[in-house]
C-alpha cells in the first residue's frame, strides 16, 4: 500500500497521556484528543481529533496537531514522524522497540472506515504519570516538574519571555499539582487492563518516571499478570536516581529502553537540567552498564540556545568515554544519539540567535565534521574485508549492533583504515552516524527568531539571578562569542 507523504503510523497504533490528563496521538502533538479526567480511553481512539487525523493522513493533507513534525521535516530533519514510521514498519537492528512489519499496518489501514473510525485498539501507549521531579530544567514547567511550581513565579517577572506566544503564567493559568486520573484506580482495571494482552509498547515518563510511585505497580501488574515479556518499555529520565528493585523489575520485560536526557556533560548539563547531578548520572549509567542484557541505554539530547554551540565537543565527549551498552543502540537509528530540538519556550529555541553568531556557530560544525574527514582517513576497496566502501563497512556493522568498541585495526592496512588513537577508532566507527549533529546547524539556520533574543539575555540573566548561577563561567566560550 503507497503510504500518503503527510502519514503516521501513531493515529492507528498510540495514545499517549500528559500529567494533567491531557491525550493526544504523541507526545509532539499541538492539540489534544480529549482528557483522561473525563473522557475513557475508547472516548479518545475514536474521538472526532482521531478520526480526523486519520483521514487526513491518508489524503496527504497536512493535520494541525502534526505542525511540529512537518516544520522539522521543511528543515531537513528527520521528525518524530518519520522516525516512527521507519521503526515500527521495519524495526531496529537492535530491537530496542518492536516493529510490526507494514503488511500489519496496511492490514490496520484497511480497517479504516470513511469516517475515520478504526474498530482495533491501541497497542502501543505514552504514559507521563505525574510532575514529580528532583530537577527544574530550563526548558520545562510546573506540568512536567513539581520543583517548577514554585520557581514559575520568581521566572515570570522577566518581561516578555514567553512560550508559543504566552507567558508562562497564561500558560499555567488554573495550574493543578495533582492530577487525579493517575491515582483512579478504575482507570487501570477498567480501562487499560483489558488493553494489556495486546499491549507490545509503553513510553513512561514525568516528572522524573523512576520517583513515581504509580509507575512501580504499573511494572507490578504487568508482569503479575503475565504480560510483561511482551512487552518494551521505553523511558525518559534524567538520570539521577535508579534502584535496585526497579532494576530487578526491569528483568521481567522484553525490552527496556532507557533514554536518559544529557544536554550536554558536566556543569553544563547541570546548569541545563538544574540542579544537576553530574556524579550521579555517571554512578547509574555504570550500574546500567552493568545490567541484565535486556536493559539498554541510551541518551537523548534537547537542543537548545545554551547547548548548540557544545554540541559537536558533547558528541566527542561521548565517544572518548567508550562506554559498551550506552549510545550501542538507537531507536530512530540515525545517530549514536538521539538529537530533540525546544521548538517552545521561543527564547530557549536554538533559531533565536542573531544571525552572526548562527555564522559562528554553523562555521564551528563545519570545522569538526572536517576534522574527523582529515583526522579519520578510510581506504575501502571492493577487495577489502571491510566492504566495497566505507559506507557499505558501516552499514554492514549497524545491523550487527553497532558499539564503540569494534574491534578495529590498529596499524594502517592498505583498503582498511587509519586508525591514529583509540578515540580516533571510535570517531571513525562512529562517523557516518553522526549526521544528526553536523543537522543541528540546518534547523538552526532554517529561521530567523532572532526577536525574542532579548527575551534569551534577560531570561539567563534572571535565571541566574534566581538559582545563584553563573552563565558566562558555565558557558565561556559561547559567553565569549555572544559579547564579541
Amino acid at each position: 500500500m503507497q503510504r500518503s507523504k503527510t502519514f503516521c503510523i501513531k493515529p492507528w497504533m498510540h495514545i499517549a497521556t500528559y500529567t494533567s490528563g491531557e491525550a493526544m496521538m504523541c507526545c509532539v502533538a499541538r492539540k489534544t484528543a480529549g482528557n483522561l479526567n473525563r473522557d475513557t480511553l475508547e472516548d479518545i481512539w475514536n474521538s472526532d481529533h482521531y478520526k480526523q487525523a486519520r483521514l487526513d493522513m491518508l489524503a496527504g493533507r497536512e493535520n494541525a496537531a502534526c505542525g511540529k513534525c512537518y516544520s522539522e521535516e521543511r528543515a531537513g530533519i528527520n521528525s518524530h514522524r518519520v522516525v516512527e514510521n521507519h521503526i515500527w514498519e521495519i524495526g531496529t537492528p537492535s530491537a530496542i522497540q518492536p516493529s510490526v512489519g507494514k503488511e500489519f499496518i496496511d492490514q490496520l489501514v484497511a480497517k479504516t472506515q470513511s469516517d475515520g473510525y478504526l474498530d482495533t485498539k491501541p497497542i502501543t501507549f505514552d504514559f507521563r504519570l505525574g510532575n514529580t521531579c528532583n530537577l527544574k530544567c530550563v526548558m520545562c514547567g510546573p506540568k512536567d516538574s513539581s520543583q517548577w511550581v514554585r520557581f514559575s513565579q520568581e521566572m515570570n517577572e522577566v518581561p516578555g519571555t514567553s512560550t508559543t506566544n504566552k507567558s508562562i503564567r497564561d500558560i499555567y493559568k488554573g495550574f493543578k499539582e495533582k492530577f487525579s486520573w493517575v491515582e483512579n484506580q478504575s482507570f487501570w482495571d477498567d480501562q487499560f487492563l483489558p488493553l494489556l494482552s495486546n499491549v507490545k509498547h509503553m513510553i513512561i515518563a514525568g516528572g522524573e518516571p523512576l520517583l513515581l510511585e504509580q509507575h512501580t505497580r504499573l511494572l507490578e501488574r504487568c508482569i503479575a499478570e503475565g504480560y510483561s515479556k511482551n512487552i518494551t518499555i521505553r523511558y525518559h529520565t534524567n538520570g539521577t536516581v535508579m534502584s535496585p528493585k526497579i532494576l530487578k523489575l526491569w528483568e521481567h520485560f522484553k525490552a527496556i529502553d532507557i533514554c536518559i536526557s544529557m544536554d550536554s556533560w558536566g556543569n553544563k548539563n547541570n546548569y541545563i537540567r538544574y540542579p544537576g547531578h553530574w556524579n550521579d548520572i555517571l554512578d547509574n549509567i555504570e550500574k546500567l552498564e552493568d545490567s541484565a542484557d535486556n536493559i539498554i541505554p541510551r541518551i537523548i539530547s534537547t537542543v537548545n540556545a545554551y547547548n548548540v554551540f557544545y554540541m559537536p565537543d558533547f558528541a566527542d565527549w561521548l565517544l572518548e568515554q567508550n562506554y559498551k551498552k550506552l549510545c550501542r543502540h538507537n531507536s530512530s537509528g540515525n545517530g549514536v544519539f538521539t538529537i530533540a530540538y525546544v521548538h517552545g519556550p521561543s527564547h530557549l529555541n536554538c533559531k533565536v540567535f542573531p544571525q552572526k553568531i548562527k555564522d559562528k556557530i554553523t562555521k564551528k560544525y563545519e570545522d569538526w565534521f572536517e576534522s574527523m574527514e582529515r583526522d579519520i582517513s578510510i581506504y575501502a576497496t571492493k577487495h577489502s574485508e571491510w566492504g566495497e566502501s566505507r559506507a557499505a563497512r558501516f552499514d554492514e556493522g549497524s545491523t550487527k549492533e553497532f558499539s564503540f568498541g569494534d574491534n578495529l585495526p590498529d596499524q594502517v592496512k592498505p583498503g582498511i583504515i587509519d586508525i591514529r588513537s583509540p578515540f580516533n577508532r571510535r570517531r571513525a566507527a562512529a562517523k557516518d552516524k553522526l549526521d544528526n549533529v553536523f543537522c543541528i546547524k540546518d534547523f538552526m539556520n532554517s529561521e530567523d527568531m532572532s526577536k525574542h533574543w532579548e527575551h534569551t539575555l534577560q531570561y539567563t540573566k534572571k535565571l541566574d539571578e534566581v538559582r545563584g548561577t553563573n552563565f558566562k563561567d558555565t558557558f565561556p566560550e559561547l559567553s565569549k562569542l555572544i559579547n564579541e
